[in-house]
């Protein structure tokens, strides 16, 4: 079974990470941090939409 991975950013910000129920990290981000990792999804995002 392929294992189900799950990332959230959270207030604090905080980067969790889960895989199959169970959380892997929690990672703090600074604000700059949190920005660029927004951006970088939507970037990605966008781009499989084209």
């Amino acid at each position: 079974m392929t294992p189900v991975m799950l990332v959230a950013v959270r207030p604090g910000p905080v980067l969790h990470v889960w895989q199959d129920g169970r959380e892997l990290a929690a990672i703090p981000l600074d604000t700059h941090a949190a920005l660029a990792l927004a951006e970088a999804l939507l970037r990605e995002v966008r781009a499989n939409v084209r």
